[in-house]
């Protein structure tokens, strides 16, 4: 009975010992010293950035893969395995957010469905407590995907938007089509080497991205203002159900927020993830003197991830300049005439049609000059962008790497429609721009009824016209001369004949002369004779 009663706790004892080796927590603690190798061999990695001649030397960090992007040229400033896929984990909500927020309304209901609900594991990072009789907002619903990371809000998020934009059929789920619509919405912003099959980044091995992809869709996710205050709440608390006594509390677990331990005083929003195949993600924005970059890390250790991205902001914002286009360009130029370049005259507003982007800039090293770029204009990006008619980009590289652009369009601000005297009045652009993007779906090109379009630049005509003028009295005043004169046979022997009457009255007259002079000669000398005698 003894032996029994021992066997029996020697086999629970090493069942234990077994549940205790094989489980994720033994696994991780017995890891630890290998990730702390595998950050020291990720700090040998090659940065890609370093190799560019007179590029700023970029700092070793711990991260496979990370990457710091300027937000608006999508510069880059600085590179490291940034085309190698991983797993996004948790920033995949960041896309997820900004379809929601570009696609709904924020007073709109998000309902919990049941695969919703249990298709997260529950382990994850989670709401809680919900059922399918609960519903948000959906900018309480935005805040509990960016604050909380709720993994089964996400979930009930896209579903919303896919059924919202009637995305789904009978056979496929709406978390299925909204999938199809996030994989739509990153090839458009750029994405390359990008495939979602969730909204909330679960791992699968078909949900991958890579640190540019992630930071091209960072660039549109954090020009939302509203996007950027959500995702840099440290706290927020509400109500699941107007009828519950207490509010729900979430607290974020990003270190880079107000009051937490690597608060950054720069940050416009910021988005944490991890899954185990990937480890710890992270991406996030900041503004310093009006440059905004953003900076995505993938595969590192908590909590040197934060650590990283201030690193990588600091030498951004250390050893970079902005500067404007328009207040350097000497190279081309765009030359308009002052006599109606006026907010206010005859014409109405009649600010010059062609101009280059005012707010156009590059980004360089502080130890470079707008002269070291060199630029290239591109008349293939002729487009219809914001509002405006494109006919032209210049492209700005440095030392090999593209820095920034500037658009050369039409401006149509202000413009007010005018008649002459027998014309009609000019069509107004972007109605005719409208019309034909319902008509094509390539609503990039420039279409054909805006090409027809007659751009006029009034004083050109009016000095057109006085030239003109100017030869036409030219030309009349050569052929008056030319008539007063005959070439003809004929008038070859008038003018003959007038010459010779001309030269007989001459010499009639001269020989009167000779003949009076004659006779009064004759009067004197018969007048000196009679005195002689």
């Amino acid at each position: 009975m003894k032996a029994t009663k021992f066997m029996y706790h020697f086999l629970s004892l090493l069942a234990a010992i077994t549940l205790l080796i094989t489980s994720p927590a033994f696994t991780v603690c017995a890891a630890e010293p290998d990730r702390e190798a595998e950050r020291e061999e990720h700090k040998t990695l090659p940065i890609q950035t370093d190799t560019i001649e007179n590029w700023p030397k970029g700092p070793a960090i711990g991260a496979r893969s990370a990457i710091l992007m300027e937000m608006n040229t999508h510069t880059i400033l600085y590179a490291k395995n940034i085309h190698e896929k991983n797993y996004p984990a948790s920033t995949t909500k960041i896309l997820t957010c900004l379809l929601a927020m570009q696609n709904c309304t924020m007073d709109e209901t998000v309902s919990f469905s049941y695969d919703s609900i249990h298709d997260v594991p529950l382990d994850g990072s989670k709401l809680g407590d919900v059922d399918e009789s609960d519903k948000l907002t959906m900018e309480q619903a935005l805040y509990c995907v960016l604050v909380k990371s709720a993994n089964e809000v996400a979930s009930a998020v896209g579903e919303h938007v896919a059924e919202k934009l009637h995305l789904a059929d009978e056979n496929q789920k709406p978390i299925d089509a909204f999938a199809d619509l996030m994989n739509q919405k990153s090839a458009e912003l750029g994405c390359q080497n990008t495939h979602f099959v969730n909204a909330n980044g679960l791992y699968d091995d078909n949900h991958y991205t890579t640190a540019y992809d992630l930071a091209l869709i960072g660039c549109e996710f954090f020009n939302n203002e509203l996007l950027c205050k959500m995702s840099s709440t440290p706290q927020y608390h509400f109500r699941l159900n107007p009828t519950d006594e207490d509010e729900r509390w979430m607290t974020s677990k990003n270190q880079l927020y107000k009051g937490k331990p690597y608060e950054y005083s720069y940050l416009l929003g910021s988005k944490t993830g991890f899954v185990s195949q990937s480890r710890q993600t992270l991406i996030s924005a900041a503004e310093k003197n009006g440059m905004k970059l953003v900076c995505v890390i993938f595969g590192e250790e908590t909590p040197y991830q934060f650590e990283d991205t201030i690193a990588l902001f600091q030498y951004g914002f250390e050893n970079f300049q902005r500067l404007s286009v328009s207040e350097n360009e000497t190279k081309y130029k765009i030359i308009t005439g002052d006599l109606f370049d006026t907010d206010n005259d005859l014409f109405g507003d009649s600010t010059p049609l062609m101009s280059m982007e005012d707010n156009s800039y590059v980004i360089l090293p502080n130890t470079a000059d707008f002269t070291d770029t060199v630029s290239k204009l591109d008349y293939g990006s002729q487009s219809v962008q914001d509002g405006q008619d494109v006919i032209a980009t210049i492209n700005y590289t440095y030392s090999g790497t593209p820095v920034g652009s500037c658009r050369i369009i039409f401006s149509k601000s202000g413009k007010t429609d005018f008649t002459f005297a027998l014309g009609d009045s000019i069509p107004d652009i972007a109605e005719i721009t409208k019309k034909n993007e319902n008509a094509t779906q390539d609503k990039t090109s420039v279409s054909n009824d805006v090409n027809k379009v007659i751009f006029i630049n009034v004083q050109n005509v009016i000095i057109g016209l006085l030239v003109l003028a100017a030869l036409a009295i030219l030309i009349l005043f050569i052929i008056s001369v030319l008539k007063s004169y005959n070439f003809s046979s004929r008038g070859q022997s008038s003018k003959r004949r007038r010459k010779r009457k001309q030269e007989s009255r001459l010499e009639r007259l001269q020989s009167f002369r000779r003949r009076m002079r004659e006779r009064k000669h004759q009067r004197q000398k018969r007048k000196a004779y009679k005195k002689r005698k």
